[in-house]
């Protein structure tokens, strides 16, 4: 005797029926899973675009505009100084080394020219730092001489930190130069003693307490 057929039709159609229910279900809780939002993460600003807008935004150095004979002492042991111009040759050497001409010189001086011989000189030119007329000061003082012979060294006079230099066969002849940098000025003594230079750095404005460069 056959068995029915009807049932097992509708046993294979319900089972049918269930699969295609739970692929149909699996598919849709798969779409609903939420997905990064980009625009958040481009709408913060880069560390470095930041940096470069704060960089940008710096000011300036401030030129240093402070009248030239101000800087100078205005005189040595009470004897007033001389303000005229000396050591023309040597200041425009030392344009020259900058690639300026003696027109682009800024030059205020004071001098005693007695037993205790000094010349000083406060020193710009526009477009340059100070700190390149002081590398160009060796040469520009001794301009005769190879610049292997010319003595640089670092020593404190008078106070204050200052660069000497010197040649030693030209000494007797035109002293030694002693600088220093002062804001955006350099500053240079030219004497033929150590002891006079201490006293004309010390006599300098602010002495030897290194008062800031724009007091």
């Amino acid at each position: 005797m056959s068995r029915p057929i009807v049932p097992l039709v509708l046993l294979l159609l319900a089972t049918l029926v269930a699969a295609c229910s739970g692929a149909t279900g699996a598919g849709t809780a798969t779409a609903a899973l939420p997905t990064p939002s980009l625009s958040a993460t481009s709408s913060e600003p880069s560390a470095t675009a930041s940096a470069a807008g704060s960089s940008s935004q710096q000011p300036s150095p401030a030129a240093d505009d402070r009248p030239l004979q101000d800087l100078l002492p205005a005189d040595f042991a009470d004897t007033e100084a001389h303000t005229f111009a000396v050591g023309q040759e040597m200041l425009a050497a030392l344009a020259a080394g900058v690639g300026a001409s003696p027109d682009d010189l800024e030059v205020a001086f004071a001098s005693d020219h007695g037993p205790a011989f000094v010349q000083m000189f406060a020193i710009r030119i526009a477009g340059h730092e100070p700190q390149e007329l002081l590398d160009a000061l060796p040469e520009a003082a001794y301009p005769e001489e190879t610049p292997d012979s010319i003595v640089v060294d670092e020593a404190q006079l008078g106070g204050r930190d200052v660069t000497v230099i010197s040649q030693p066969e030209e000494v007797a002849r035109l002293g030694t130069f002693y600088a220093l940098i002062d804001g955006g000025t350099l500053i240079v003594a030219q004497t033929l003693a150590e002891e006079v230079a201490a006293a004309a750095i010390e006599a300098l404005p602010g002495g030897g307490s290194g008062a800031g460069p724009y007091r």
